[in-house]
């Protein structure tokens, strides 16, 4: 669906739902946290509607998401490529990490509220309070996505303050979901350590920054162990059950329930992610993230021997570097 199709269907839907102009705009003023003449550029078309505001308000006013998008369509299951254009961000490209940061922060009052991922590449809610493993794959991103004929080293990479503040948020408040699921593919530091070890070799990380990268992936060793032993959160003690995976994961899938609110997540170049609202795409991604279990070992408060293996196991890939 076209991005004018879907802000043509939101604005009828917002029309029928709440037909007294005054109220609609104070009320979308209160779910975005938005100043009242953003809210009137919105509603004049001027600036389109972001699709993470589109989803937080359609899950505030009870409106179908399935219904905007697919009104004049035979329903399918769709996913949408979140491209957020990391080697030069816009305001745009903020809006949509602090929206979607946003639409996640009410975890905290749902008892029942969910985040489950399986990774090969580690997930940023466990390293975003790291700042130099947060700027690497920032780095790794913009090496890929950005000229060919102008290679920016790790010291000259400007990792941008508010990004990195969102990074930060995104850690701390997905530790207020009520239950985590994590499942890793039992490679994935050995994943990581050789992409390192590429861009040493290739002299676009110095030795200060390879120091700089070791401390932070020794100090994301012991946060999770320390995880892994005691089968919680230590900033909310929000459970977490932690697997490894004992075959390899070749993708990174993630669901997120809060509320009403049902995500698919599928990483996607790096740092972006293909996402659904749909009900029966999320109940298919979830069912195969809990099937990932059978071929996993759960070291969370169980298998002390094989936790404490693995991540001495980890140690030693790490002082490889």
């Amino acid at each position: 669906m076209k991005s004018e199709d879907l802000q043509r269907s939101l604005l009828k839907a917002l029309e029928k739902k709440l037909p007294n102009r005054t109220e609609l705009v104070e009320t979308l003023m209160e779910i975005l946290f938005m100043e009242k003449g953003a809210i009137y550029r919105r509603l004049r078309g001027e600036v389109p509607f972001s699709y993470l505001e589109v989803v937080n308000i359609a899950e505030k006013l009870n409106i179908s998401i399935n219904n905007l998008i697919y009104a004049d369509f035979t329903r399918v299951d769709r996913f949408e490529l979140n491209v957020i254009e990391y080697t030069n961000m816009n305001e745009a490209d903020y809006n949509q990490w602090e929206d979607y940061i946003s639409l996640i922060s009410p975890a905290k009052n749902d008892p029942f509220s969910e985040i489950a991922e399986s990774s090969n590449i580690l997930p940023l809610l466990i390293y975003g309070k790291f700042d130099s493993l947060s700027k690497f794959f920032l780095f790794k991103y913009q090496y890929l996505f950005g000229e060919t004929e102008s290679r920016i080293s790790f010291d000259n990479l400007v990792f941008p303050e508010r990004l990195n503040q969102i990074f930060h948020s995104y850690f701390n408040i997905t530790k207020n979901f009520a239950k985590t699921v994590l499942i890793w593919d039992h490679l994935i530091f050995r994943y990581l350590v050789t992409d390192i070890l590429f861009f040493l070799n290739t002299n676009l990380i110095s030795r200060d920054n390879l120091q700089e990268l070791k401390n932070d992936l020794f100090a994301l060793l012991k946060y999770t162990e320390e995880i892994a032993v005691h089968g919680y959160y230590e900033e909310t003690g929000n459970p977490v059950d932690f697997y490894i995976s004992d075959v390899n994961l070749y993708s990174d899938y993630s669901y997120v329930r809060l509320n009403d609110i049902r995500l698919t997540l599928v990483r996607a170049l790096i740092l972006n992610s293909v996402v659904s609202t749909f009900q029966s795409s999320y109940d298919t991604v979830k069912k195969w993230v809990q099937s990932l279990k059978k071929s996993s070992t759960l070291i969370t408060q169980s298998g002390s021997v094989y936790r404490a293996e693995f991540f001495e196991k980890q140690r030693g890939i790490v002082a490889e570097l």
